[in-house]
């Protein structure tokens, strides 16, 4: 077995140092049912060939917590749905991304761990085709002014699918939230979450927001809870489908601003689709979306004109 590794070991050396010489991309595999480690492989290229591109094809079901450390241009790719599981007993993320610059991860399934992805400290973080789930506390974590884009992945049975603070922005499309036991997407001040036809379904709550809120198409249906708590901040609806949740389908509070110009609310299980709470919630256009409501807004200039 240690011999096995000593020629892997070289060999990864030597296609490092090819790459490194003529400037090209490093491509390595890994096959962790042959023991090989993607940890071993990543130590290696962030001493070689920190700047990349590297790209390293996985295939196994592999174990580990991986840290991936000022790096840039890095892809994680697997073609025969290789696995990646928790080792820390729920303490570490699967996969920790720090001070990095286009880092993309395709096509694992992430299992466990405090979260299943975290990307922090001004990185910027790919997620493609990924089947991320838990237990653990978060699914995806952007910190730090990082940046993620999510592109068709699943994300399930966490406390929490997705966790966004301190000034990180995220962009999902065709992504599906479901099953997480508190709320599908946190969104806390000073944080950023823009979505195109994702799905947020049989949640607890869909989504906590307090920071900005961007939804275009997808769903928010069968939450336990509340559709969407506005807690403060903003969000704009341009074609969400919110229904079927077992609270309101957006509840908004504490001066939060929602702008509804395309949604459809209806059919929410509190017998309210939007709620307007004390003190201060602000909307715009809520008559577009079909809901009913206690919300109140000013009336128009035409409005106006009209009353005179």
């Amino acid at each position: 077995m240690r011999q096995k590794a000593r020629v892997f070991a070289f060999l990864l050396l030597v296609a490092i140092g090819a790459a490194s010489q003529y400037a090209q991309a490093a491509h390595l595999s890994v096959n962790c049912d042959k023991h090989e480690s993607i940890s071993k492989v990543l130590r290696l290229l962030a001493k070689t060939n920190p700047q990349g591109p590297n790209r390293v094809t996985v295939s196994g079901s592999c174990e580990g917590n991986l840290v991936i450390q000022s790096m840039d241009r890095l892809t994680l790719i697997t073609e025969t749905g290789a696995s990646i599981s928790d080792r820390s007993d729920g303490n570490l993320a699967v996969v920790d991304i720090e001070d990095s610059q286009r880092v993309t991860l395709q096509g694992f399934t992430i299992n466990g761990g405090a979260q299943g992805i975290l990307c922090s400290t001004a990185s910027l973080c790919y997620l493609t085709g990924n089947t991320i789930q838990g237990p653990g506390r978060f699914g995806i974590n952007v910190i730090k002014g990082s940046r993620a884009f999510l592109e068709s992945n699943v994300i399930e049975d966490w406390g929490r699918g997705a966790f966004i603070d301190s000034g990180a922005q995220v962009f999902s499309s065709n992504d599906v939230f479901q099953s997480n036991g508190g709320s599908a997407l946190v969104i806390l001040a000073a944080a950023y979450f823009e979505s195109l036809n994702s799905k947020f379904d049989n949640n607890g709550v869909g989504i906590d927001a307090g920071g900005t809120l961007t939804l275009r198409g997808g769903t928010i249906s069968g939450n336990s809870s509340d559709g969407i708590r506005l807690l403060s901040g903003k969000a704009g609806f341009l074609g969400p489908t919110i229904t079927g949740n077992g609270g309101v389908g957006v509840h908004l509070e504490d001066g939060a601003f929602a702008g509804f110009l395309a949604a459809s609310i209806t059919g929410n299980l509190s017998g309210l689709d939007v709620d307007c709470e004390p003190q201060f919630p602000i909307t715009r256009f809520i008559d577009r979306t079909g809901a009913i409501t206690n919300c109140v807004e000013p009336a128009s200039a035409a409005q106006r004109e009209t009353l005179k």
